[in-house]
C-alpha cells in the first residue's frame, strides 16, 4: 500500500515515464525542490503545485495529495484536442527528456518565425531519378518501349534552379567601359544561332585567360592582364548588352555550376561598376568578388531569412550568404558560356559493348 506523498508521486511519474528534470520544468520549480519531495525530505508540494503536478501526470489531485480515491478518478484532462494532427501525441510523450528539450527548442524557433511572418515550409524531398529500363539493358535487335525506357541524354537535371536564360527577368544595366588595353589575339566565331544581316560584323572582346572565376571555392586572382582577343558577332553582343567594350572573357574553375557551366568554360562577363547585391535579378548568373575571392554564382533570396545568397546549380554545394558583413562587390553579369568538348570517353556516356 502506498503510504507517503513521495510514494504516490513516484508511482505516477513512473507510469507516465516522467523524470525529476521533466517534472521540475513542467511545474516551473528547481530540480532540487522536486527532488526533495520525491526523496521524502519535503512532505508534499503546495496545493497549487499539487494541482499542476496532477494535471501534468494525468492523475487525481485528491489521490496525489491524500491517497484517497482512485488514482485516475477525477484526473484533470486537457479538454483541447491534440493540435498537431500530423504528429502522434504518443510519439512525442515517448521521447527521452533530452529529445523533448531539442524538440521544444525547434518548436520555439518555428513559433518565433511564424510571429515574424516568416514562412516555414517543409524541406523539399529529394528528386527521384526517372523510372524506366536503361537502353543498354535491352537485347540487340529487340523492340524498345520508348514510353518505358529511360532518357540517357536528359536536357535538364530535375530539381535544379533555372538557368540564366530561364529566369523571369534578367537585369542588364550598362556600365562605363573599363580602362583596359585592346591588344589583338585569338579569334572565335560566336553567334546567337539566328540569321544575321549581310553587314553584321564582328567585335573584339578582350580575353583575360589568367582570370578564373570559382565555380566552387573562391579564387584569389593576382593578375588581370589581357592575353588576347575573342571576336563575337556585334548583333549578339548588342542583344546581351555586351557591346562597345563593356565585356570581358574569363574562365570558370570548379564544378559547382554544372551542368550549366563546366569546369574550364569560357565566360562572357558584362562588367559593371555600379551593381550592388540588391540590384541583381534572381536567377541570373554573376561574377562576384566575395571578401577578395572571385566567384561565379547565381543569386536568390533565401526563403527563410529573405536575404540574398550566392547559389550553385550543383546541389552538392551550400549557399553563400552575401549579407553577413563580408565585403561583396558585383563585378558583372555572365551572359554567355562556352566549353570545349573532350574527344575521349571520360565523363561521357559510353554505349554497352
Amino acid at each position: 500500500m502506498i503510504q507517503t506523498y513521495a510514494d504516490r508521486l513516484l508511482l505516477a511519474m513512473s507510469q507516465r515515464n516522467v523524470d525529476v528534470t521533466t517534472l521540475a520544468k513542467a511545474l516551473g520549480m528547481s530540480y532540487q525542490g522536486v527532488k526533495r519531495v520525491t526523496d521524502g525530505k519535503s512532505k508534499a508540494f503546495t496545493a497549487a503545485n499539487n494541482e499542476e503536478a496532477a494535471h501534468f501526470l494525468r492523475v487525481s489531485p485528491r489521490w496525489l495529495a491524500t491517497g484517497q480515491g482512485d488514482m485516475d478518478a477525477g484526473a484533470v484532462r486537457d479538454p483541447d484536442p491534440w493540435p498537431l494532427p500530423f504528429v502522434e501525441e504518443a510519439d512525442v510523450r515517448a521521447l527521452a527528456p533530452e529529445q523533448l528539450t531539442a524538440l521544444g527548442v525547434a518548436v520555439a524557433l518555428a513559433v518565433s518565425q511564424l510571429k515574424l511572418n516568416i514562412k516555414v515550409t517543409p524541406q523539399t524531398p529529394p528528386v527521384q531519378p526517372p523510372s524506366g529500363v536503361p537502353f543498354r539493358d535491352h537485347k540487340p535487335g529487340a523492340l524498345v518501349d520508348m514510353d518505358a525506357a529511360d532518357d540517357p541524354f536528359p536536357m535538364r537535371i530535375p530539381g535544379l534552379p533555372p538557368a540564366p536564360w530561364e529566369a523571369d527577368k534578367i537585369s542588364l544595366r550598362p556600365a562605363p567601359p573599363p580602362k583596359m588595353s585592346s591588344e589583338t589575339g585569338v579569334i572565335a566565331n560566336v553567334g546567337p544561332g539566328e540569321p544575321h544581316a549581310a553587314n553584321d560584323r564582328f567585335e573584339k572582346v578582350p580575353e583575360l585567360a589568367d582570370v578564373r572565376l570559382a565555380a566552387g571555392d573562391g579564387i584569389e586572382n593576382h593578375s588581370e592582364d589581357q592575353t588576347g582577343m575573342i571576336q563575337f558577332r556585334r548583333s549578339f553582343l548588342r542583344s546581351v548588352g555586351a557591346d562597345n567594350g563593356k565585356a570581358r572573357v574569363v574562365y570558370a574553375k570548379g564544378d559547382s555550376m554544372e551542368p550549366v557551366i563546366r569546369d574550364g568554360a569560357a565566360l562572357l562577363v558584362v562588367l559593371s561598376e555600379n551593381l550592388t547585391v540588391r540590384d541583381l535579378a534572381a536567377g541570373g548568373v554573376y561574377a562576384i568578388n566575395y571578401d577578395g575571392k572571385m566567384l561565379v554564382k547565381t543569386v536568390a533570396r533565401d526563403k527563410l531569412t529573405g536575404r540574398w545568397v550566392a547559389r550553385s546549380f550543383n546541389p552538392a554545394y551550400a549557399d553563400i550568404a552575401l549579407e553577413n558583413g563580408h565585403p561583396v562587390r558585383v563585378l558583372g553579369q555572365v551572359v554567355w558560356t562556352g566549353a570545349r568538348l573532350r574527344d575521349d570517353e571520360a565523363g561521357q556516356w559510353v554505349p554497352h559493348r
